[in-house]
């Protein structure tokens, strides 16, 4: 549990825009995948996060329990679901007609991905140049 209160400690001293993209990924694709449990892409989207949580808490212990740019690697799963995601939506194989609460979110999860992968890229990207300091550090800058 010490390392959950220092996890949050940490994103606590985030910028208050990644703090508010921290919370809308938190509600969209740990928190809603719930609602929408019989729904295959809801299904995968859960397993790839406890995948993700397994390999980021790694990380975060292997990194001295510090959020580092290496944190990122833990959302590799994300990738998985994404491609999944976008390959269902263009084959029709997703069912969304008649549901537009889970159209909604499919189309909102898949975004937020999409979006979300291009930050944890940036991320690794930084992190294999050199970029090593603690995220809370880097962005007090």
């Amino acid at each position: 549990m010490d390392a959950f209160n220092g996890m949050n400690a940490q994103i606590a001293q985030f910028p208050q825009w990644l703090q508010w993209w921290l919370t809308w990924m938190q509600t969209l694709l740990i928190l809603l995948p719930f609602v929408f449990i019989k729904r295959r892409e809801a299904q995968v989207l859960m397993a790839a996060q406890v995948l993700n949580f397994a390999l980021g808490f790694y990380v975060y212990t292997a990194q001295g329990n510090m959020i580092t740019k290496l944190f990122g690697l833990g959302h590799v799963f994300w990738a998985v679901a994404f491609v999944y995601f976008v390959h269902r939506i263009a084959t029709g194989q997703a069912e969304t007609h008649g549901r537009p609460y889970f159209r909604a979110w499919l189309y909102t999860a898949t975004a937020t991905l999409a979006i979300s992968l291009v930050f944890d890229t940036y991320d690794l990207i930084q992190y294999i140049g050199g970029t090593r300091e603690p995220m809370a550090e880097y962005y007090a800058g």
